[in-house]
């Protein structure tokens, strides 16, 4: 077993306890499988697994060891395995609703059929039964499928380039989300449960800018019964993937760094919003899981997940500390990192440790002076070991790495991360936009672990926007225009928005980042102009402030000379202003008590315009 998560032979990794699975010929996903299914005839059987998937384990244990699977595997198809976690372009168009995935694929990568977990006997009838079927019908099937594609991609076409916002999106993201909120148990939908950071962190800025008392509900429901139930590890700390019943209990005990970092962010932010200062313990108990069990002793980054051990987490302490904990995946992935790096900044003020900004900024250089490529953005992965950079190409990187660059500047000022946000937003807009505006994959190459990002995926399947990444764009790009003073993104902000507006509802409560991102649109920043005459104390006093300070329409901006110049000497050290109005700031209480004022302003004025 590798020190990775699981056992690893020719870069395929399997479960981590003993199974025949690599006895099958794995190829990796390139040009040369697909290839070698069209010479041969054959189909592509294609299997997507993670390394902190319990099923995925056992279908290597169990259906993959199975002796007459491994030989018709090999015989009778083009067997490709990915890593979802490594290439989740891959998983995000072929994944059947969950891990493991098994899929049949043309030569060409147009999909046939596929499913999940299937034990042995039940593969090898449905291995027997598509290979006849294709083996005898290969010229119609491939014809027919053909006709779908193009069916297919000319829909895709037809979607035009907005160029209007449609505000409708935040009320009806609103509706979905409170209509969908389980008022008994928390959380949304039944059973499973997930978290949905991205719907509760919506519904958090809409309670702080309406004080609808639903919203208000909604989130400390669903964060109360996340701590208290069984989703968190009250051992040792850390929230598991998700829960498979409708009151948070019975988890599959993954645990997910980008799950992790999302919830410490979104805890902190409650804390500040509700006045629930447990929430800010439940913050704190989870990252020190992180900075003990996921964090890179050299600072490089952090560790993608903890494997599943059903076994493991039902022990008590003493139980634990005599047995080895589940294995940690010790690869580096940039937009799960991204997420810990904003999260470190939400902490550092919140839970008073500064020093937590220092560990954001050590990852983030490292990610940035190893991981960059000219046009081509910041890589997806560093591998394990020896931490190389692999694959480009995936907008989550860049985008969640532009926000972490971001939070960084605005809890810092300084200039370098600006400038390097600058740098990545322009990469982005350049070559991360679709025909159709919104953000998607870039082919920019890239190899890694015998896998390439290019050929079979251009344009089969059909590849759909995604909605999270695209909200997270955008906001990211306006946040970026406010901080340089111009409007250089402008163009990009509104293809995106115009692009997916009308479509956003069709994501329902998914599509509840970019619903906030529409937000801040309308509603306008709350601009915290910090005094570029201030003196070094005062600046981290302020800086620490706005972190203390929680409002999600806040920007921090340095400004050169003093902020009032008719009378510089009595300049404040900031100013937080709303539009045209300026208020005082001197510490973390004015800069609350402005705030208040600048939202009483706010409705004050909407009440003007109302009919």
């Amino acid at each position: 077993m590798d020190k990775s998560g699981g056992c690893e032979k020719s870069g395929f990794r399997f479960s981590p306890r003993p199974n025949r699975a690599g006895e099958i010929s794995w190829r990796h996903w390139e040009e040369g499988a697909f290839q070698e299914a069209e010479d041969e005839g054959k189909l592509v059987f294609l299997s997507i697994s993670a390394v902190w998937c319990h099923w995925c384990h056992v279908m290597d244990e169990t259906t993959l060891s199975d002796r007459s699977v491994i030989e018709r595997l090999n015989r009778d198809f083009i067997p490709v395995r990915v890593d979802s976690d490594k290439r989740p372009d891959i998983n995000r168009r072929y994944n059947q609703g969950g891990w493991p995935t098994i899929a049949f694929l043309l030569p060409s990568g147009r999909h046939i059929a596929g499913m999940t977990f299937l034990p042995a006997p039940q593969l090898l009838r449905l291995l027997d039964r598509v290979h006849a079927i294709y083996s005898d019908n290969r010229d119609a099937i491939e014809s027919d499928l053909a006709t779908l594609a193009l069916e297919e991609h000319n829909l895709l076409m037809s979607f035009t380039n907005g160029t209007q916002k449609d505000l409708n999106v935040v009320e009806e993201v609103q509706a979905v989300i409170i209509g969908s909120w389980d008022r008994e148990n928390g959380g949304l939908g039944d059973q499973p449960k997930f978290p949905n950071c991205e719907a509760l962190n919506f519904a958090l800025e809409r309670y702080v800018e309406t004080g609808n008392p639903e919203l208000k509900g909604l989130v400390e429901s669903t964060l109360d019964a996340m701590s208290a139930g069984e989703l968190i590890d009250k051992t040792e700390g850390g929230f598991f993937r998700y829960a498979t019943a409708a009151d948070w209990s019975s988890p599959h005990f993954e645990k997910m760094l980008g799950d992790n970092a999302e919830l410490i962010s979104l805890y902190i932010k409650a804390g500040s919003a509700l006045g629930r200062y447990d929430y800010k313990d439940v913050a704190a108990s989870t990252l020190e899981y992180v900075l003990s069990n996921l964090a890179d002793e050299n600072g490089r980054g952090f560790y993608g997940s903890q494997d599943a051990d059903e076994e493991y987490y039902a022990d008590d302490v003493k139980k634990r500390s005599v047995v080895a904990p589940p294995p940690v995946d010790r690869t580096i992935y940039t937009d799960s990192t991204a997420l810990m790096i904003s999260a470190l900044v939400d902490c550092s003020s919140a839970l008073g440790r500064p020093g937590l900004i220092e560990d954001a900024r050590r990852v983030a250089d490292h990610i940035w002076k190893n991981g960059l490529r000219d046009s081509a953005g910041i890589c997806h992965y560093f591998s394990f070991p020896g931490y190389s950079p692999r694959i480009w190409g995936q907008p989550a990187d860049q985008v969640n790495f532009l926000s972490a660059l971001i939070d960084l500047y605005e809890a810092t000022l300084d200039p370098i991360l600006l400038e390097r946000a600058n740098t990545l937003g322009d990469i982005l807009v350049k070559n991360y936009r679709s025909i159709f505006g919104w953000i998607s994959e870039a082919d920019v190459g890239g190899k890694g672990d015998g896998e390439k990002k290019s050929g079979v995926l251009s344009d089969i399947p059909v590849d759909l926007p995604e909605i999270t990444g695209n909200g997270r764009a955008v906001k990211a790009l306006v946040k970026l225009n406010i901080l340089k003073g111009d409007t250089g993104f402008n163009d990009a902000v509104n293809g995106i928005v115009g692009s997916l507006s009308a479509k956003a509802r069709a994501y329902g409560f998914l599509a509840a980042g970019f619903a906030s991102a529409v937000d801040f649109i309308e509603m306008g920043p709350l601009e915290i102009k910090i005094s570029g005459s201030v003196t070094e104390r005062k600046l981290q006093d302020i800086l620490s402030a706005t972190l203390f300070v929680w409002h999600p329409r806040t920007v921090v901006i340095s400004r050169n000379g003093s902020l009032l110049d008719a009378n510089p000497e009595e300049s404040p050290p900031a100013l937080l202003c709303a539009g045209r109005t300026c208020y005082p700031v001197y510490d973390s209480s004015t800069l609350g008590d402005a705030v208040g004022k600048a939202l009483k302003e706010e409705q004050s004025r909407a009440g003007a315009r109302s009919p």
